[in-house]
Formats: structure tokens, sequence, C-alpha cells
């Protein structure tokens, strides 16, 4: 692990190796992204059931609504939702609309970037909410959210596909973004697809693929963060 202190804002850079993980730690920003894949001769059919309103609050409801909106017609959302903050950017400085200014690693040529790759994205079909990728998430968010780690390692040592198998299997591929410090669906998935300072852009890659059909949300409190959102993807799941 290499860590890199930066200026007087106290911004962390974590580097993961293997890059199995990645972190962009900040006082107002983390956000990590995993993904697996597993080749199809491993699948097997998925059951259809989802989750229902009643089993998200309802920032979890806009979430996953949100991100719907990108994979529905990404250059669509790019010109509407993040070319107009491109005006928050002051240098490397971002202050998102209702939010603290956070120090950014790319200032606003991360947002562009984004936003041209938006402009080349296909849609992708939408996400059905599955709760026990929820109910995954969940274990995620009690459990940092009490200790105040960050990162997709349980303090039980469970990986994110250890907790998405607690409650039944996962095929094909699954994955998982969290972010940290933000407070409303927008802004989570804005600096998700931003991806700043992650030269794989991991985070955007996991909300556009269009192998996964499930989705799982959980957003709680944060010991050190205030609030934090765990979002597991799946291809395909089958319950116990």
């Amino acid at each position: 692990m290499r860590i890199k202190q930066t200026g007087k804002t106290g911004l962390l850079l974590l580097c993961l190796l293997p890059a199995t993980a990645e972190i962009n730690a900040a006082p107002l920003q983390v956000t990590t992204a995993e993904h697996r894949a597993l080749p199809a001769s491993s699948a097997y059919q998925s059951r259809n059931t989802v989750a229902t309103p009643a089993n998200l609050s309802r920032m979890e409801q806009e979430v996953i609504a949100e991100i719907n909106l990108v994979r529905k017609n990404p250059s669509r959302y790019a010109q509407l939702y993040l070319v107009p903050l491109r005006a928050c950017y002051d240098g490397n400085v971002v202050r998102f609309p209702g939010g603290s200014a956070i120090m950014t690693n790319e200032g606003v040529s991360a947002l562009d970037e984004c936003i041209s790759d938006l402009q080349r994205t296909q849609p992708a079909p939408p996400l059905s909410a599955r709760s026990e990728l929820a109910l995954a998430a969940r274990d995620h968010v009690r459990d940092q959210g009490r200790n105040g780690s960050i990162g997709h390692d349980g303090s039980d040592g469970s990986s994110t596909f250890d907790r998405i198998n607690r409650y039944g299997r996962w095929m094909y591929s699954a994955g998982e973004n969290i972010s940290y410090g933000y407070h409303d669906a927008r802004t989570i998935v804005a600096a998700l697809l931003i991806d700043d300072g992650m030269p794989s852009r991991g985070h955007r890659k996991n909300l556009l693929n269009s192998s996964f059909k499930l989705v799982g949300v959980n957003i709680g409190p944060h010991r050190v963060y205030g609030d934090m959102c765990v979002m597991d993807f799946a291809s395909a799941y089958t319950s116990k």
C-alpha cells in the first residue's frame, strides 16, 4: 500500500495493489469500486425476486432511479446534469450544489472526460432492485458505519462477494461501489460517474455495465464521513 499526503486539505490517496479495489479518500469524498466476473459455465439461472419500495428508504429508491436515468440515455444525462457542474469548479476545488468544497485530484478535466465518455456510451437496460443485494449492502454499511473504516473488506474479513453470497449466489458478474460523505442521490451518482482520481474509472464502469441487471442499495450513517452509500450489483442472482 502506498499512502500519499498532499497539501493542507488532508487529501489522502490510497493505492491498493493488486488493483482489486480503489479508494479516493478526502475529508468529504470517498468512493470505492470493485468488480468480478465468472465464466458463463459457472453461472446458473436466476430467480426474478426483486426488492419492493417497502424494503427501501426514499433515498435508496432515488439512488436506483438516478442510476437508471443515466443508463437509459447516458448522453442526455451528461448534457442535462453534468455539463452544468463545470460552473462548480474553481481549479481543483469543486463545490457541488448544496455541498461543501472538495479538493479534487484532476479538477474539471475529470468531469469533461466523463461527459465525453457518456456522449459515446450506448444505453443499458435498467437495473431491478434485489432485496438480497440490499441486505449485503446493509451489512457493510452497518459494519463500517459503526467502526468508521472504508473500503470493501468487512471487519470480519469478508469481501464484497462473501457478503453477496450470504443471501444467495451471484452469477456471471458482480460488483460494488461505495460512496462516503455525499447526502443526495444525484451527487452520489454524479461523483461516481466522474470518478475523480481513479485511472480505471471503475465506479463509472459499474454504473454503466450493461451486463449488470440487478442492484441492491443501502444508505446509512458513517462515524467519520457522516453518511455512506453501498451499491452491490450482479448480472443474475439466486436466493438461498
